[in-house]
């Protein structure tokens, strides 16, 4: 039920989306739906952190797990975006960040919980520019908060591309090129000799 929930906000948005459609995607009536998981607004909430738990995490994961060269990780959870965004079987784009940036999407509650779960992202994104230091994939110089921010401007820029409409290979062309600005030793020298296990995409 919850997940119907879900994709009902993440699809028409929280103001566009009554009661009577919740009760109605997830088969419950609105008695059964309060008794649950409360009103709209605690619904809504429920509906974000449970699109983190489902897509997120698992993702989130991996990249702690830093079981790849830097750059493979990044192109893993950056194409991870890409492929849920263009997935047909769910709504266009990330749902939170969806959330993110339509002012009218929620409460500022809401905002709160997906500005929230943004730190997480960055942080987890810093956490593995330290883990990179450490094994001497990039240079203990690099500005691992500037280059957290950049990834997760890569992230919600995907989101809204494929929001609007932007295909498969656009946006796999575009993370390759993203690829290229992170601070990794002889950058240019290992995109182009492939040393990564996927070398830059060309068109």
């Amino acid at each position: 039920a919850l997940h119907s929930v879900m994709i009902a906000f993440w699809k028409n948005g929280y103001a566009a989306t009554s009661m009577n459609d919740l009760a109605e995607v997830s088969g419950m009536a609105k008695p059964g739906l309060y008794a649950a998981f409360g009103d709209k607004e605690a619904l809504f909430e429920k509906a974000l952190l449970h699109y983190f738990e489902t897509y997120g995490i698992p993702v989130f994961a991996k990249l702690a797990a830093a079981k790849k060269h830097v750059v493979d990780d990044f192109r893993d959870i950056l194409g991870a975006v890409a492929e849920l965004t263009t997935d047909r079987s769910t709504p266009a784009g990330c749902f939170l960040i969806n959330a993110l940036v339509d002012c009218a999407y929620g409460t500022e509650r809401h905002q709160e919980v997906v500005v929230g779960l943004r730190e997480s992202r960055i942080s987890a994104f810093r956490d593995r520019f330290l883990k990179a230091i450490a094994a001497g994939e990039i240079p203990d110089t690099a500005d691992v908060d500037r280059a957290a921010t950049f990834i997760e401007g890569q992230f919600a820029a995907i989101a809204i591309l494929g929001r609007g409409g932007s295909g498969h290979a656009d946006l796999r062309t575009f993370i390759e090129t993203g690829l290229r600005a992170l601070p990794v030793r002889n950058a240019e020298r290992a995109f182009e000799e492939g040393t990564f296990s996927s070398p830059i995409v060309r068109q």
